[in-house]
């Protein structure tokens, strides 16, 4: 038998076939194709733009992270990209191996390093600092913990920021790392430039504290910033270090050997940045600079490559 029914819109045919004991059903949509894909069309297109602004929103988010310096520095941090190259630093009368600088490298994509002026200058904009510090010597400890222990003699300097003397983070630090490596904290010396100087009454109580610890303080690039004779005489550092700018023009300028006077007079260990001719290094050893870095004797080096430029340069008697 036939029989015909609609329900919502749907028209249904139903033909019993007795002989093969079965039933066949047909239906049809008694609305128009063109309405239905309207009233399809109304009911999908809000979600439809919902979606594509939301990933038009995640896309521009994604984008602007990528292009975003602050964000390219975080994820490199927390990506722990950065490197850490060591120059070495030598006794100007021997020409041996007493210690060397830590200087962070950040390998870009094309093989290429971002300069540090720029990338340490973003850190302390974007207060980043603490972090990138913190990762720095970390990776210090990594590379140069065993050799530092095999070489007690010898010792790693590594530079701190401003902002490192107030963070409260970095003797912790050095502590917990220097006990795991059972190293001696004489062999890790901090590095801090004129700015880190400019305020005694955050940086005073810093210094005596890194010092306290057995840290030797060095003053990096002096010279360059507020130097006086009044505030070395007011702060407590081991070492003060010779801008290259100053190496550069030892032969046509006196201002160098009034810093070396200066250092004298406080009793101050002194290391020559830059240092890059045999000319260079005569004048230096002459008025009495101890100790010396530059590319007269190397290039700052990775891991293996200073690994294998310090055994066939060790000073064995070293303590700079």
């Amino acid at each position: 038998g036939r029989a015909n029914f609609q329900h919502n819109g749907v028209m249904y045919n139903r033909h019993d076939v007795s002989d093969l004991g079965f039933t066949i059903v047909a239906w049809s949509s008694l609305t128009p194709l063109q309405k239905s894909w309207h009233h399809q069309l109304i009911f999908w297109l809000p979600f439809g733009v919902l979606i594509s602004l939301l990933t038009a929103w995640f896309i521009l988010r994604v984008l602007r992270r990528l292009q975003s310096p602050r964000y390219r520095l975080m994820d490199a941090i927390n990506a722990r990209e950065f490197q850490v190259h060591f120059q070495p630093i030598v006794n100007l009368n021997s020409g041996r191996l007493t210690g060397a600088e830590a200087l962070a490298r950040w390998p870009q994509p094309d093989g290429s390093y971002l300069s540090p002026d720029i990338f340490v200058s973003l850190a302390e904009q974007t207060g980043l600092t603490n972090p990138l510090t913190t990762l720095i010597i970390e990776k210090v400890f990594e590379d140069m913990g065993e050799w530092l222990r095999q070489h007690p003699g010898h010792h790693i300097s590594i530079n701190l920021a401003p902002a490192d003397l107030i963070s409260g983070t970095v003797l912790p630090l050095l502590s917990r790392l220097l006990n795991q490596w059972q190293l001696h904290p004489s062999q890790i010396a901090l590095e801090l430039t004129e700015r880190g100087f400019a305020d005694p009454a955050v940086s005073a109580p810093a210094i005596a504290a890194f010092r306290r610890a057995g840290h030797s303080v060095y003053i990096d690039d002096f010279g360059t910033g507020y130097s006086s004779l009044s505030y070395l005489q007011d702060l407590d550092v081991d070492t003060l270090k010779i801008d290259k700018s100053f190496v550069d023009a030892l032969e046509y300028k006196n201002v160098t050997s009034h810093i070396i006077e200066m250092a004298r007079s406080l009793d101050l260990d002194m290391v020559a940045e830059g240092i890059e001719t045999e000319g260079q290094l005569a004048w230096l050893r002459r008025h009495g600079v101890q100790y010396g870095q530059g590319w007269f004797y190397s290039k700052a080096l990775p891991k293996e490559a200073f690994i294998q430029w310090a055994e066939t340069n060790l000073d064995p008697e070293s303590h700079a």
